[in-house]
């Protein structure tokens, strides 16, 4: 579905601004997925009259196939967003047997928009969220009913089909035809003074962050990689050094309002270059190379995204290039984990929030700034309920976000707000397993409630991801010291003080 021109729909309290993905009641936002939004664009924009079921499946879902049970439950995630009672219709009526239909009265701000529908070739089964009322519950046990026998006896002949194919598989992969699962993004290097290093880390971090929501593939994070910023690195080294099977290298050029980005993507264990692009374009473009960027590296990889990892690599948190200049600032500032990066960080992601008031990621980004604040200079009392509403905020905006969940839980655990924490870090998880802060503060959330063994076991988890990262090794003793094995946190403080000499945590915890 695409809308050709950006629209404001008002109909009684409710305010729908396609251009932005928003629903507004008297002024404050109403949470949605994405697809509860889309649901609700065409049937505002379709207001009055009847559409069919297999109209909104199409227009919803355009390449994708999808069971009626799907639609239903996005009408009953509508219907409890506008604070429709059960059986009352005041905005979306149902038509049995053929559709919905949107009966409120509706104001368009601005001029009418042309909905339209794209059709492909390609097929995939998609499942959303849970089913939540009647009718989407009714619809499912029918599709149960009617597929269960059909199920049991296709059961063996799958099970029979996939060891065939399993060994078939095993015996055909040569070298060389596996999929690689595993990559490292650079820093883009700048090649002028106008691009400066800020921008190169920002835009790595970026693809980071978008690559990440795909769970075929590991990404080392930010963190791992700020270090290769500034002079050119030694690419191979870097690679056997993060352990990874490609790296993904870029340059950057800024001149006025154009912008030249130039990557490579390489095979560390034959040096050889498996995809290379030079994206030229206006200022305004940077969201689309990004988006490029991260598509093209999948596609490279011989990967297939899901329908739900394909929106978020998708997704843009902000159209604003100002805000979003913001953002990346505010990200390398918080990189440097100095009590003035972090103030800084704090500044330019409150900026960024201002200019777009609707910037998901940029709220997460405050709050764990400072929830990390209130560690080392700011006084918990101030700066926790700070934290704690910044990800909120982004939550409303964007409640599949995972940085944002784990922004709460890491907010709440110092506020030993435990049973909370422990909520929104399964949340976290659930959305997306690759992001190595998440498993971070987990580990201490787990000490917290006295399983030192799960905690050991979710630091090496994020070990998997950031093998090198000097948080992380320091963290390792954190769990053992509270099981009394001093003489394990002391090996484990020293081997984290060979890795990292330069870094004070290690010394602290062996003295």
């Amino acid at each position: 579905m695409s809308a050709e021109v950006n629209e404001l729909y008002e109909f009684g309290p409710f305010r729908v601004d396609s251009g932005r993905r928003l629903l507004f009641r008297e002024s404050q936002p109403v949470p949605l997925t994405s697809k509860a939004f889309d649901t609700l664009l065409v049937l505002v924009a379709n207001r009055g009259r009847v559409l069919e079921k297999d109209e909104l499946l199409k227009a919803i879902w355009p390449n994708s196939f999808v069971e009626e049970a799907n639609l239903a439950q996005n009408i009953s995630a509508l219907r409890k967003a506008l604070g429709e009672a059960p059986g009352e219709h005041l905005y979306i009526a149902t038509v049995p047997g053929r559709g919905y239909r949107f009966v409120a009265d509706v104001r368009t701000v601005g001029p009418a928009a042309e909905l339209t529908v794209e059709r492909r070739t390609t097929a995939e089964m998609v499942v959303e969220e849970e089913i939540e009322d009647d009718e989407a519950a009714a619809s499912w046990r029918s599709l149960i009913s009617r597929r269960a026998a059909a199920f049991l006896s296709l059961l063996l002949v799958g099970v029979l089909t996939l060891a065939g194919w399993r060994i078939w598989k095993k015996e055909s992969a040569g070298p060389g035809t596996g999929v690689t699962r595993s990559i490292a993004v650079l820093p883009f290097q700048p090649l002028d003074a106008q691009a400066e290093k800020a921008l190169g880390l920002g835009l790595a971090d970026a693809i980071i962050t978008k690559l990440s929501n795909i769970r075929q593939l590991v990404v080392r994070p930010t963190s791992a990689i700020q270090k290769y910023s500034g002079a050119a690195a030694d690419l191979w080294a870097a690679g056997r050094e993060l352990d990874v099977e490609t790296l993904l290298d870029g340059k950057v050029q800024k001149s006025g309002d154009r912008i030249r980005v130039t990557v490579q993507l390489l095979r560390v264990s034959d040096r050889r270059p498996l995809w290379a692009e030079t994206f030229d374009e206006n200022l305004t473009g940077l969201f689309a190379i990004e988006d490029a960027i991260s598509e093209r590296v999948a596609q490279s990889l011989a990967i297939k995204l899901a329908q739900s990892e394909k929106q978020r690599v998708d997704r843009r948190y902000t159209e604003n290039l100002e805000a979003y200049r913001n953002y990346l600032d505010g990200r390398y500032a918080e990189f440097l984990f100095t009590p003035a990066g972090l103030n800084q960080a704090i500044a330019y992601f409150d900026r960024a929030t201002a200019i777009d008031p609707s910037y998901a990621l940029a709220y997460a980004g405050l709050a764990d700034a400072y929830t990390t604040a209130s560690d080392w200079f700011l006084s918990p009392r101030e700066a926790l309920p700070k934290a704690e509403a910044a990800a909120r905020h982004a939550l409303q905006f964007d409640d599949d976000l995972a940085e944002a969940h784990g922004a709460l839980a890491h907010a709440q655990i110092h506020q030993w707000k435990l049973a909370d924490a422990g909520k929104e870090f399964a949340r976290a998880l659930a959305l997306n397993p690759n992001i190595t802060p998440l498993y971070f503060s987990y580990s201490e959330y787990l000490a917290a409630l006295g399983q030192e063994d799960r905690s050991y076991a979710e630091i090496q988890k994020a070990l998997k991801l950031d093998p090198l990262s000097q948080e992380l090794l320091f963290l390792l003793g954190f769990p053992l010291y509270l099981k009394q094995d001093f003489d394990g946190a002391l090996a484990a403080d020293t081997a984290a003080i060979k890795a990292h000499p330069d870094f004070w945590a290690p010394y602290m915890a062996c003295g």
